[in-house]
């Protein structure tokens, strides 16, 4: 007697409960970076910080990242992306714990480096969980859209509860992740797969490659480069920004709720089109649409009154630049990413958006310091704004380098079909600003 029928193949589900674990650990992520900059104004008077200190607490989560980001695929593949993802979420709850028990400056500034590097960490690899766990077609897409949506979402709602929450107690701001972080850590311990063993195999001698040739070949790359130094700019110049706007309304007399209020426009058009923004840039073209968003980005920062928060400069007075600003960043920063990517060719993708979100995260550091001691030094923050003005208007000189004649290309790059770009896995894992 032979064999019976053949039944049709087993159809791959979709881990939808996984998918939306992975996706709140991203909104956590990014709730944390904009809470800081509402709330750092009233920890820095309650501590009695100094401006150079106070800034810390923002860029210090930004240094963090970009410390670790490098090293993310690395431990994933040697440890684990299911360890690691939980080991991240764990230390991420105890920094916050720690934080909101601080009670110094530099504590402060260490927890929030730690868990910057504990982002880097769960962003690029819950994304990996994502891809590895969800089938091509619909649902991945639908997955990392999802994904995505709840970065730039978590950036407004952190904006949002920081405001609320920094008027009743400024520790409930970095108390607020621990819960959060500890039910996402239990349900991610049931949720994510456990990772398959992996074959190590030796390297043939006399291979070319070595680790340190790959960031060499990436900078290198022209179009890639262009997109990092102008995202570093960009991301730096916005962040910063509103830090030190903050910083100065704070200190004429605004509550955090309505600071958090006027500041919402910058952000609010990147996640109300969270979803399309890979296909505006590409109706518009990556080029033209990253430089469009970077001369924007300057014209918000011009718009920014240097007397903010003064008696009769309301918020009237700084409603135009921030919805400036998050115009540019809708237009800006999903093409930069697309620019960065496509440049190289498929197999140093990956290692191309590590180096791309590198300096995206630098961009904040390197402008702290400076802008810190400008607004020690002055009597108002005139100079930073006219720094961070430079700042922003170099990075849009740079991306408009993208839209001349260029000579002979750098490292060849393979063409991706334009429908790809439709796919939402093209997007920055972290809002970047991010964020």
């Amino acid at each position: 007697m032979g064999p019976g029928p053949v039944g049709p193949p087993a159809v791959r589900r979709t881990p939808w409960p996984l998918v939306c674990v992975l996706a709140a650990t991203m909104l956590v992520d990014a709730l944390e970076v904009s809470a800081a900059v509402v709330s750092a104004p009233v920890v820095g008077d309650a501590l009695d910080l100094a401006p150079a200190v106070l800034f810390w607490l923002v860029g210090g989560f930004a240094a963090g990242f970009a410390a670790v980001l490098p090293w993310a695929a690395a431990l994933g593949r040697r440890f684990g992306r299911r360890r690691v993802q939980l080991v991240a979420l764990a230390v991420f709850a105890l920094a916050s714990a720690a934080s909101a028990a601080a009670d110094s400056g530099g504590w402060l500034i260490l927890g929030r480096a730690v868990k910057g590097g504990c982002a880097a960490l769960t962003a690029p690899t819950g994304l990996a969980i994502i891809l590895a766990a969800v089938p091509d077609g619909p649902d991945r897409r639908r997955a990392v859209s999802g994904y995505a949506l709840c970065g730039t979402a978590g950036f407004c709602g952190g904006l949002l509860l920081a405001g609320l929450l920094t008027g009743v107690d400024w520790r409930l701001v970095p108390a607020l992740p621990v819960p959060a972080a500890l039910l996402l850590l239990v349900l991610a311990a049931r949720l994510v797969p456990r990772d398959p063993p992996v074959r190590r195999r030796a390297r043939p001698r006399g291979r070319p490659g070595r680790p340190s040739a790959g960031p060499r070949v990436l900078w290198r790359c022209r179009p890639l480069r262009r997109a990092a130094l102008t995202a570093a700019a960009f991301n730096g110049a916005y962040v910063v920004l509103l830090l030190v706007t903050a910083w100065q309304v704070h200190h004429r007399g605004w509550t955090p709720l309505r600071t958090a209020l006027v500041f919402l426009p910058a952000a609010a058009p990147a996640a109300l089109t969270a979803l399309w923004s890979a296909r505006i840039a590409v109706r518009l073209g990556p080029d033209r649409s990253a430089a469009a968003g970077a001369v924007l980005a300057v014209v918000g920062c011009l718009l920014v009154p240097r007397d903010a928060g003064a008696a009769g400069s309301g918020a009237a007075g700084l409603l135009p630049a921030t919805a400036v600003l998050g115009l540019a960043f809708l237009l800006a920063f999903t093409a930069l990413h697309l620019q960065a990517v496509d440049a190289v060719p498929e197999e140093l993708r990956p290692a191309a958006t590590a180096f791309y979100q590198t300096w995206v995260q630098s961009g904040p550091v390197l402008l702290t310091a400076p802008a810190a001691a400008l607004v020690t030094a002055g009597a108002d923050i005139g100079p930073a704004l006219w720094l961070v003005t430079a700042v922003a208007a170099a990075g849009a000189l740079v991306a408009v380098t993208g839209l001349l004649p260029s000579g002979p290309p750098g490292p060849p790059s393979t063409p991706r079909p334009r429908s790809s770009h439709d796919d939402p896995s093209t997007l920055p894992y972290v809002r970047d600003g991010g964020r």
